[in-house]
């Protein structure tokens, strides 16, 4: 039985698609069960994600669509957390401690792509050979 938790519980069958990049990013998630595949433009698995993590924040935070997409590796269920309850926290928190998490989900993106890039052309040299 899942703990009471005030947040809509969505359920995800394996390979089913959470969201997808380019989409509007209306709300982030926390993992109760199973595991999610963040998977780049081109299909790099960027991460895979558990129990008890959360994922799809980096557009909202730096006011963008999503920049990847997230796809249920696994059976999941997974709390949809509405952005105007973060939101809120942000607000109420120091100012550096925003300008930190802003920081770090810009670093998150520029590193999702450049591991994009350098795969891709791993990929193209291997087929060379």
């Amino acid at each position: 039985m899942l703990p009471k938790f005030k947040h809509k519980q969505v359920k995800f069958d394996e390979g089913e698609i959470v969201y997808s990049l380019g989409a509007d990013a209306k709300n982030i998630y926390l993992i109760h069960s199973g595991h999610v595949s963040i998977r780049s433009k081109h299909g790099l698995e960027l991460g895979l994600l558990g129990p008890g993590e959360i994922f799809g924040e980096v557009g909202r935070v730096i006011g963008s669509p999503r920049t990847v997409t997230a796809k249920a590796k696994t059976d999941c269920i997974l709390y949809e957390i509405e952005w105007k309850k973060l939101q809120k926290k942000l607000d109420e928190a120091d100012p550096v401690l925003v300008a930190i998490t802003r920081g770090l989900s810009l670093r998150i993106g520029d590193a999702n792509d450049l591991a994009e890039k350098l795969w891709l052309e791993l990929s193209v040299y291997k087929s060379l050979e």
